[in-house]
């Protein structure tokens, strides 16, 4: 396998030329094109080919239709080349009939995306189309009456349709935080709030009606109650 992989790679250019390998004494293998003394001839394995995609066919008529009917039909928005960001795929299309479209006479507008109808017959010279993917696309349009016979067409008209891809959403990263000075005064400490605080019973609190647990904390506000303190014991008799 390795062998025709790498014959694919040298000779991708010399599709034509003819290849021989040679094994020397040493059981070095060389590859060339011009032959030698117990040369063998190289069978290489068929280039891989690219065929590309249809181009769309064309949109109604080859030709531009007109008739006695109307005497032009353009399209008012999209223009030609215009790129439409939408990331739902809307794209508002208008067109401009003159004389006015004829509803007495039932006839109706066709648009067409990439060769083919895009809705029903509408009869009005606006529509939304909903759900484009991402890419290039062609638009056009035409006046048919009862019958289905084409009276006028646009020209045809092409449209790229940008849509947002989360492959193409820019990195969320935190910035680092910057480096600290080493030289750089300390940061002042701010105080601490009052739940931070470390009690502390033998500190008289400025709020009188705090109840303090200590016993040796006396205060004249009658609303603080202070526990009365225990006596120590006394020393029994004879010591």
């Amino acid at each position: 396998m390795r062998y025709p992989l790498l014959l694919l790679v040298i000779f991708a250019g010399l599709a034509q030329a003819d290849v021989y390998k040679t094994v020397t004494e040493s059981g070095e293998v060389i590859y060339s094109d011009t032959p030698s003394e117990g040369a063998e001839r190289v069978r290489l394995p068929e280039l891989p080919t690219y065929k590309p995609a249809p181009l769309p066919r064309p949109i109604g008529s080859p030709k531009p239709v007109k008739s006695d009917e109307y005497d032009s039909m353009v399209f008012m928005k999209p223009r030609d080349n215009d790129t439409i960001r939408n990331n739902l795929g809307i794209i508002q299309v208008e067109v401009r009939l003159d004389p006015a479209l004829k509803h007495r006479q039932k006839h109706k507008i066709q648009y067409y995306l990439d060769g083919k109808p895009h809705g029903p017959l509408v009869d009005n010279t606006g529509l939304t189309f909903s759900n484009i993917e991402r890419g290039t696309h062609v638009l056009a349009a035409s006046v048919v009456d009862a019958n289905g016979t084409e009276l006028i067409n646009t020209a045809q008209i092409t449209v790229f349709v940008k849509r947002e891809s989360i492959l193409n959403e820019p990195d969320k990263f935190e910035p680092a935080p910057p480096a600290k000075d080493p030289d750089a005064p300390p940061e002042p400490k701010l105080p601490k709030s009052p739940s931070e605080l470390d009690f502390n019973p033998n500190i008289r609190s400025a709020n009188p009606n705090v109840r303090s647990d200590n016993p040796n904390i006396r205060t004249t506000n009658p609303n603080v109650i202070t526990p009365t303190p225990t006596p120590a014991p006394k020393p029994p008799p004879g010591n």
